[in-house]
């Protein structure tokens, strides 16, 4: 079903300055495995043919504009030193160039998760990137002449705001490379240093947990009558959804646990850039994240959603007024989890469910209780729920979430 057609190592247009030759991590950094962050953009057929000379020139102009891109987000370019340090030595990306032999819808659309991971390059999104460039990126070719453009990026070297930045410039630079000059602004360690000294190893996303991935999509109606049913004033459609789903996957935490109820907590991310904007530019690059975190429920009857939704908010407002340099969450669970060699957010004994808001298609992520949510072009929200085998069977078959939410497959 997938045959290569290339593969290249793309190295930046003009090499990278021997004073830059040391990219220094953050602590952030330094806790996370050799992850990639791995997202993938579908074109159809007619968006491809306005290409100009296509398709003969399209791989060429992506290479050439990621070359120059490299230039200016170099760090990328380079290899891991070591757990705490990139050596910024031009050892390129690798770009390859696959043929799909099937149409795009039915990729896209496949009930099952790991066909559409089939637009990525083969064993790299989610794993290990030692033995493979910080940055690999796959152009797909589909029978029905739509294409899709897969990147996986280092985490190490910068969370989903630093990939969208690459991304915005590399497209930029793809379009017109005489007028663009990309001026990201590589914060390293000078924003969230490790108090320890250099962290020899990391401590998050170590392991791969075994669950099932399934997608839920919630239309633009079906998020208004969701809102309308909350007793809870300008509920928006994140906290809606966020807290339907959460409440349902620990209903059925609790209906494979025999009926007995299992104590759960949520855990969001968020951008830390706009709370020390004075600091940072909107182009910074890093991990400039960190978490916030709901109350332990001990019973059923505190997931409501009324009540989920104001603890969210209440948790948002305490984080949001904290200084989250010094008190970062994350960064705390991090230091923790390498101190004690412990899982993060492990402390008490519950079950944790993630929650991250993203933008585009991602590869499926191998942790398990995670939620993404992600808009969809009419205004609605997808979201892709990992949980484990037994879980996912009950949770699917919830009827409070199919009130609202259409399975897919």
């Amino acid at each position: 079903m997938l045959s290569t057609i290339s593969k290249k190592i793309i190295k930046p247009f003009t090499p990278t300055p021997s004073t830059q030759r040391w990219h220094k991590l953050s602590l952030l950094g330094q806790g996370l495995a050799h992850l990639y962050i791995s997202l993938v953009f579908f074109y159809p057929k007619n968006q491809v043919n306005a290409i100009p000379n296509w398709p003969k020139q399209l791989s060429n102009l992506l290479a050439n504009s990621l070359s120059k891109a490299l230039t200016y987000y170099y760090p990328w370019a380079g290899r891991l030193k070591d757990n705490a340090v990139i050596e910024c030595d031009d050892h390129g990306a690798e770009f390859l160039e696959v043929q799909i032999s099937s149409p795009m819808d039915k990729v896209v659309n496949h009930p099952d998760s790991n066909v559409k991971d089939m637009t990525f390059p083969q064993g790299v999104p989610w794993g290990n990137c030692v033995d493979r460039a910080l940055i690999v990126a796959q152009l797909s070719h589909f029978d029905c002449g739509g294409i899709a453009l897969s990147v996986c990026m280092s985490h190490k070297i910068g969370d989903g705001s630093s990939v969208h930045c690459f991304l915005r410039d590399w497209a930029s630079l793809t379009r017109s490379t005489n007028t663009i000059r990309p001026s990201p602004f590589f914060v390293e360690d000078s924003i969230l240093q490790s108090p320890i000294g250099p962290l020899v190893s990391p401590v998050i996303g170590l392991q791969i947990d075994q669950c099932v991935q399934k997608r839920f999509i919630f239309s633009s109606t079906k998020l208004s009558a969701l809102k309308s049913s909350i007793d809870v004033q300008n509920v928006t459609s994140n906290e809606a959804v966020n807290a339907l789903l959460y409440k349902c996957a620990a209903f059925s935490a609790c209906t494979v646990n025999s009926g007995s109820f299992k104590r759960s907590q949520l855990i969001q991310f968020s951008d830390l850039r706009a709370m020390i904007s004075l600091q940072l530019p909107p182009n910074s690059i890093g991990n400039l994240i960190t978490a916030f975190s709901s109350p332990i429920y001990d019973n059923k009857e505190e997931l409501k959603l009324p009540k989920l939704i104001t603890d969210i908010r209440k948790s948002k407002n305490n984080f949001s007024a904290r200084n989250n340099i010094e008190e970062n969450e994350y960064a705390i669970e991090m230091l923790d989890a390498y101190r004690t060699r412990m899982e993060p957010f492990r402390k008490t004994k519950c079950d944790i469910y993630f929650q991250v808001t993203h933008a585009t298609s991602i590869a499926k992520r191998p942790l398990n209780k995670y939620i993404l949510l992600m808009r969809t072009y009419d205004g609605g929200i997808e979201a892709l729920v990992n949980l484990d085998e037994q879980e996912m069977s009950v949770f699917e078959h919830d009827e409070h979430l199919l009130q609202f939410a259409t399975p897919v497959g």
